[in-house]
């Protein structure tokens, strides 16, 4: 009993992460492509409280370790944990430093538009909705959707200023504010596949307990609907293709 109340604490604190590091990344992406600062500033405030709920699970996935989970489904969500709550801490410290650098920028010379930067930005966001549903929901669909997404759309090689000739032109501050923001991306697209692959990793286990046979993979890509695809079409706007037509 003990256990299962463990395991349910420790759900409730990666909730509690998924919310805040979704929302630190929505508020971000809004003050950066609206230049709207009250949103970039708004984000600080839920520092101490991620933090918190981040040790708090490592915490509970040691205790786990120590004392020797018979249940494999146990087992498999202390793993899928521990990379789930790193990911998601290393969303908000991603979604941190885009409203850091956004603030700096307005305060001082002001943002540049950059309307494939911007749509980028909004269309990584729609996919950590997408995965934040699915871990409050335990929808693998949804999740399998985030996998195949992130997969697709190649999210690495948004770190190549050579997508954004533009740069070249805006030299200084402009130029080292938007590198920045690639690379922040990146890396909460690299983060967001983590989540998604961890939770299918965990629910795998429930459906070969619950049918005794198959994959959750097949399962998630037999119940792929347009509603968990929507999450993605963030703002009716198509995903962005990552080639030299990519670029402002």
């Amino acid at each position: 009993m003990k256990s299962q109340q463990q395991m349910q604490l420790l759900r409730v604190h990666l909730l509690a992460m998924a919310r805040l590091s979704q929302r630190a990344l929505d508020y971000s992406v809004k003050g950066y492509t609206l230049r709207n600062s009250d949103f970039s500033r708004q984000i600080h405030t839920a520092g101490p409280e991620i933090e918190q709920h981040h040790h708090r699970a490592k915490e509970l996935c040691r205790e786990f370790t120590k004392s020797g989970l018979t249940d494999s489904l146990d087992t498999r969500f202390a793993f899928a944990a521990v990379s789930i709550g790193n990911a998601l801490h290393a969303t908000h410290s991603a979604a941190v430093g885009i409203a850091q650098d956004t603030l700096r920028l307005l305060e001082s010379s002001g943002i540049q538009g950059c309307p494939a930067l911007e749509a980028m930005s909004r269309h990584v966001n729609a996919a950590v909705r997408l995965c934040t549903v699915a871990l409050f929901e335990e929808n693998a669909a949804q999740a399998q959707i985030v996998l195949r997404q992130t997969e697709r759309c190649r999210f690495r090689e948004l770190s190549s200023v050579a997508l954004h000739p533009h740069i070249g032109r805006w030299a200084g501050a402009q130029g080292d504010f938007e590198r920045a923001v690639i690379r922040s991306l990146a890396d909460v697209a690299k983060q967001t596949h983590e989540v998604a692959d961890a939770i299918l990793f965990w629910l795998e286990g429930h459906l070969r307990t619950a049918a005794g046979a198959g994959s959750v993979l097949q399962s998630a890509r037999q119940s792929e609907s347009a509603t968990g695809l929507s999450y993605l079409a963030s703002d009716r706007l198509p995903a962005p293709k990552l080639s030299q037509s990519f670029s402002c």
